[in-house]
């Protein structure tokens, strides 16, 4: 399993200090907030893992690990394009450097920071301005489970213990 809650909370709380405006997540309910805000969402739940896991023995367990990958898609919302997109630019940035810092200490790599590009949408007879990327990111899913002994086999017709 990967620590999906705290790499949630690094990425929201950093990203909204640095910032200086909300960052939340997209179609998760409430209010939407007032002014320029960002909007986050997990496209799709981590990937499976690329290869072979890596299987090990740990204090009567039996670890499993293995690399997967996940995007997160931010959204910049705000009254003037200009705004907008220099929110998302910084957004960027800040996964760059900062961030990339931030998440190296849950075990997530940046790997991949998309365009910024006009994701801008028609409601009614109302533009909503926002420009957006997409990000890739790749951690380690670990997993385990209680180490089971063969205590008896049988070969040959002969149990042996």
């Amino acid at each position: 399993m990967i620590p999906f809650r705290a790499i949630r909370s690094a990425i929201v709380r950093n990203l909204s200090t640095y910032l200086g405006v909300k960052v939340v997540e997209l179609n998760g309910g409430g209010d939407m907030p007032k002014g320029a805000f960002l909007t986050y969402s997990f496209t799709d739940g981590p990937a499976e893992g690329r290869g072979f896991p890596v299987v090990t023995q740990e204090n009567g367990k039996l670890v499993q690990r293995e690399t997967v990958e996940f995007t997160v898609s931010f959204l910049s919302y705000a009254s003037d394009s200009a705004d907008s997109i220099t929110n998302a630019l910084r957004a960027q940035d800040w996964l760059k450097t900062i961030g990339r810092d931030v998440l190296k200490d849950l075990d997530v790599i940046v790997f991949n920071i998309g365009n910024v590009d006009n994701r801008d949408i028609l409601i009614a007879d109302e533009w909503e301005r926002r420009y957006g990327f997409d990000v890739d990111f790749r951690t380690t899913a670990v997993t385990s489970q209680d180490l089971e002994y063969i205590e008896k086999v049988k070969i040959a017709n002969k149990i042996i213990t």
